[in-house]
């Protein structure tokens, strides 16, 4: 029996992990950016907390010597400013890397929130450390040489033995694990015919494993 994993960049049912520990009670604010947009600025005053809805955001900080490193890009259903909460200014530069769709939150009402809710900011600790523990498998991931290989590592370590289903698209997961979407098609064609997998139309099928 295989597993489903669906694709798509699709936002109608969304999982925002950030959102559904805050509930609905905080004001919100819907923002959208075309690629090249600035968020907000490194060293600038901290007032909101963001969540991606669609598209992608990178984080790129300024060193001393006046050069620019990108330490995080944040995909469809990923918050990326939590560490910002107990701070005064952004650590960073925020882009949009696409045309993307932002909920933004108001930092002290969520402070707020997650002070006079023990269980919420447990949710929101536990949240962030599966976080560091997805970015250090990630990075583990894109060490493999392989496309096939790596391919195959990043679906099995998102299955679960169950549907899954992810908000980016396959551009963003060529991204996301370090290929050019040209390869990631090819590849993915390549896993099918040797009987690794199964593309539908909106999923793919795991049929082996590695």
């Amino acid at each position: 029996m295989g597993m489903v994993i669906g694709l798509g960049g699709r936002t109608s049912g969304l999982t925002i992990v950030f959102l559904d520990i805050i509930g609905s009670d905080i004001q919100r604010k819907n923002l959208t950016f075309k690629k090249g947009d600035k968020v907000f600025s490194q060293n600038s005053a901290i007032d909101q907390i963001y969540c991606v809805v669609s598209g992608r955001v990178k984080l790129i900080r300024e060193n001393i010597e006046g050069g620019s490193i990108v330490v995080h890009v944040a995909y469809a259903g990923e918050s990326f400013s939590e560490a910002s909460l107990f701070s005064d200014e952004y650590h960073c530069h925020c882009m949009a890397d696409s045309s993307c769709e932002l909920l933004s939150f108001p930092k002290d009402s969520v402070l707020k929130f997650l002070y006079q809710n023990p269980d919420a900011m447990m949710a929101l600790i536990k949240n962030l450390t599966g976080q560091v523990r997805d970015l250090r498998l990630l990075g583990e991931i894109k060490s493999i040489y392989s496309a096939k290989s790596r391919i195959m590592a990043f679906l099995h370590s998102k299955a679960n033995k169950s549907l899954f289903y992810y908000s980016y698209s396959l551009i963003d997961l060529a991204h996301k694990i370090g290929l050019t979407h040209e390869t990631l098609y090819r590849n993915l064609t390549a896993l099918e015919n040797d009987g690794k997998i199964i593309k539908h139309d909106d999923c793919i099928e795991l049929v082996s494993v590695i």
